[in-house]
């Protein structure tokens, strides 16, 4: 069969990810002999996104997206139901799987996909096939209900590798790279393993992933590296993975197979501060590790007991002191306007931020996405009054954040915005990254660009011009 999968993509700046999810999942039903493309991009940006998947006479169509580009998506997928009548339409993804019910009732949709994909669409093109009802389908839910939850791929080494080639890997090669903060070119990015098993108020991982961590073979991901290295010539990875040390005896196999290779590669992960050790780092940064991102989300005790992050700001120091010891850099994100916080809260996370120092420091504003528990706490309080899914959800880029947390959202603007500032020359300024920076320099007569000038004017980030440069740098 002829499929087609689009991931409605939003250019916010900084690093440009490639849907690895909606990879895998090509990479599946073309082991399974269907004939499949794949598309990524801005329905905003990207004129004709709708009529280029029609042109390819698609059977089936499956869309990935998140809450933040639920508008976007919602126009893309009408635009190709009116061009595609007969087709049938898929959803999938983390919006998808947290809200299988509204997205089927508000989209012109047969089915949402919930959880991993690759399975349950190799297994809904099978019964298309043969002419079988789709409704009862396990990890499927249609207009008459949901089908049985399917469980999670056991050997993730049965999967084949993500069908980069069907996308066209190169651009997202470009420089500066995925690993924030730390400009270079062929980053790729890649996932270890699945599931996270810690419970943060604030985040929906665990529905589309699990609570129990699935590791790749250490041979399996070594031999997905060779093929990039041979094939796609890269420099370095960046892994997706919710938390990349998890499986400490894991990490250290890898370390030891990644030094053993013929080539060298320069990498970064996720993990948390109660994930790392000493010798740990060690080992990772002799075999290329260059830098670890952690959640730190809050200066706070009382916040971070109430996210469930499970931690604490003395652990949070004892980690970053130790990444630094080592000579491994290191990137924090913060988030702001939780539930309770307070502005002597606020104040805490600003000093934890001065304290640890860090290589890359961000700060988000604290958003209830659907499938989290900050979400059910929001939604009985909201009630009709709840805002559109769409740009709005975007934690990043929004001039304020959704008005769930108590205090002002201008309050919180405005503290994320000093903050920002307060680290940009950390984030950017640095001589490593100042031949791409004078390259970006190239991008500022670009009305986007000039007006992120015009909004720094006017008490915002200055990271909005760096961001719009980038978004800038990376269109086509």
């Amino acid at each position: 069969m002829r499929v087609a999968l689009a991931n409605v993509q939003f250019h916010e700046g900084n690093n440009v990810f490639p849907p690895l999810g909606v990879l895998y999942v090509a990479a599946a039903l073309r082991a399974a002999g269907h004939e499949v493309r794949v598309f990524d991009g801005d329905p905003e940006v990207r004129s004709g996104l709708a009529a280029e998947i029609a042109a390819t006479n698609p059977d089936v169509v499956g869309f990935s997206f998140l809450t933040m580009t639920w508008a976007r998506a919602g126009t893309l997928i009408r635009q190709v139901r009116e061009r595609l009548p007969g087709a049938r339409l898929i959803a999938g993804g983390a919006h998808a799987t947290a809200d299988p019910t509204g997205t089927l009732r508000d989209l012109p949709l047969d089915a949402v996909v919930t959880g991993e994909g690759e399975i349950t669409a190799t297994d809904l093109l099978l019964r298309l096939e043969h002419g079988e009802s789709w409704d009862g389908t396990p990890g499927v839910v249609t207009r008459v209900g949901a089908g049985p939850v399917r469980p999670f791929v056991e050997s993730l080494d049965s999967l084949p590798f993500p069908a980069r080639d069907l996308l066209g890997h190169e651009p997202y090669l470009r420089p500066p790279g995925l690993i924030r903060g730390w400009a270079s070119s062929r980053i790729a990015s890649m996932l270890a393993g699945r599931g996270c098993p810690f419970a943060c108020a604030f985040c929906e991982s665990h529905r589309q992933m699990g609570t129990r961590v699935r590791m790749r073979s250490v041979a399996n991901v070594i031999a997905e590296l060779d093929q990039l290295v041979r094939r796609d010539r890269i420099r370095g990875v960046y892994w997706v993975d919710d938390v990349f040390t998890h499986d400490r005896a894991w990490v250290l196999a890898f370390c030891a197979a990644l030094r053993a290779r013929p080539y060298r590669l320069h990498w970064a992960c996720q993990s948390r501060v109660t994930a790392v050790d000493g010798a740990l780092l060690r080992a990772m940064r002799d075999a290329g590790c260059v830098q670890v991102d952690f959640g730190v989300e809050s200066g706070s005790a009382g916040i971070l007991k109430s996210m469930h992050k499970a931690i604490t700001p003395i652990q949070v120091e004892e980690a970053f002191s130790l990444a630094r010891a080592v000579g491994v850099r290191t990137g924090a994100s913060f988030i702001l306007g939780s539930p309770g916080e307070t502005e002597e809260d606020l104040a805490a996370t600003a000093e934890l931020a001065r304290r640890i120092d860090s290589d890359w420091t961000i700060f988000f504003f604290s958003t209830p996405y659907p499938g989290t528990e900050l979400y059910e706490r929001t939604e009985a309080r909201w009630g009709a009054a709840w805002p559109a899914f769409g740009e709005q959800w975007n934690n990043r880029v929004g001039p304020t954040p959704l008005p769930h947390g108590g205090l002002d959202p201008g309050l919180v603007a405005r503290t994320r915005a000093r903050l920002q500032n307060r680290h940009f020359a950390r984030n950017y300024l640095h001589l490593r990254n100042l031949p791409f920076m004078l390259r970006l320099a190239g991008t500022l007569p670009h009305p986007d660009v000039r007006a992120a000038m015009a909004r720094v004017a006017v008490a915002g980030r200055l990271d909005e011009v760096v961001e719009a440069a980038f978004s800038t740098w990376r269109r086509p």
